[in-house]
């Protein structure tokens, strides 16, 4: 047999194991329901008002993502989402995992889940998938947010709303056996123009001391118009006050004038005023572990905001994006971001007809 025959023959067989599995019921439930591979390329300028000189700019690549859910039983399923990364840096397997989990329903209403998830934080901005956010809070681009947990969720009759509890490994730490957690309360909330997403987080940062954070995402939607604004709120104990010394704000507001456009205008404010600064602006603490937040750090005041715009040449499919946008950000100096870019999504269970 020669190579094209072999190639051929795989082929075949790949296609057969494919149909095979999607078929394939567990009761009622199919044991694959997404298959979708995602990536976005871009164009990027950037000039500072401080340094003419300074101009950066060019062409890139920004995600390549795999993601595949379905059931293996009627009450197990699974979700997974991978992120193609280098090998640079990378200690374990699951380091370019965004999730790999298990769920198991007990009822209707309950269900527990374990494995790398996704760390549960109110606010629109978090909840978006990163290769949908363009321009972000300080908040956004330190956290890491996703972690190895376990967690029990309620959903009520209608579906419109569940509660979820987790416990999980804390996002201060990049050693999995340093023994320090996070405990997660989130509510997903779901009226008739009105979304919500709201939790209440207990982090971890020393054995013993913790930071809160109060999340609280509000989003109105009418017809073609929808406007969200995340309020947040972090502290300690060893804060002088508990609201209003390390906090974020982020708006977004939303116009689609025909289901190919939409138009957006985006801002946000970040502050950490928590701890004192020496001369050089920098927190006077004595190791690093004295940083109170560390994701957005002491010192830190910083704002953003811009305006963009989205269009899907293909009618009735978001499956190709065409997106610019500029904004501006004081990180460090003034900063002016132009770009504009593609995204594209192949979700190839639209091609396979159960």
């Amino acid at each position: 047999m020669n190579t094209k025959h072999r190639l051929k023959a795989l082929c075949t067989i790949a296609g057969v194991l494919l149909s095979a599995m999607v078929y394939a019921q567990n009761e009622s439930k199919p044991i694959l329901n997404t298959l979708r591979f995602e990536t976005r390329f871009d164009y990027d300028y950037q000039s500072f008002e401080n340094n003419t000189d300074a101009t950066l700019g060019g062409f890139s690549g920004k995600y390549i993502n795999i993601a595949m859910a379905g059931n293996i039983t009627d009450r197990f399923s699974y979700n997974y989402r991978q992120r193609i990364l280098p090998n640079k840096g990378l200690s374990s397997l699951f380091d370019g995992t965004d999730w790999i989990y298990l769920t198991y329903d007990i009822t209707k209403n309950f269900s527990i889940s374990g494995g790398k998830q996704v760390f549960q934080i109110g606010g629109f901005e978090y909840d978006m998938p990163p290769i949908d956010v363009y321009f972000w809070s300080d908040f956004w681009n330190n956290i890491i947010c996703y972690q190895m947990g376990a967690s029990l969720t309620y959903t009520d009759d209608s579906k419109n709303h569940n509660i979820t509890l987790q416990f999980a490994n804390s996002n201060y730490t990049q050693d999995p056996l340093e023994n320090l957690y996070a405990y997660n309360l989130i509510w997903f909330g779901n009226f008739e123009h009105l979304k919500t997403i709201y939790s209440i987080n207990m982090v971890e940062y020393r054995k013993g001391s913790y930071i809160n954070y109060i999340a609280l995402g509000n989003k109105l939607v009418l017809d073609n118009f929808s406007c969200y604004i995340d309020l947040m709120n972090r502290a300690t104990n060893k804060q002088d006050k508990f609201f209003g010394e390390d906090y974020t704000v982020i708006g977004k507001m939303e116009w689609q004038p025909n289901e190919q456009w939409n138009l957006f205008a985006k801002g946000g404010y970040d502050a950490n005023n928590t701890q004192t600064l020496d001369e050089n602006g920098n927190p006077i603490v004595v190791s690093p572990h004295e940083y109170l937040d560390i994701f957005v750090t002491p010192g830190t005041e910083y704002h953003y905001y811009g305006v963009g715009a989205e269009y899907f040449p293909l009618k009735n499919s978001k499956d190709i994006r065409l997106h610019t946008f500029v904004a501006v950000k004081n990180d460090g100096s003034n900063e002016m971001h132009f770009n504009m870019g593609l995204t594209w999504r192949v979700n190839f269970m639209k091609y396979i007809k159960l």
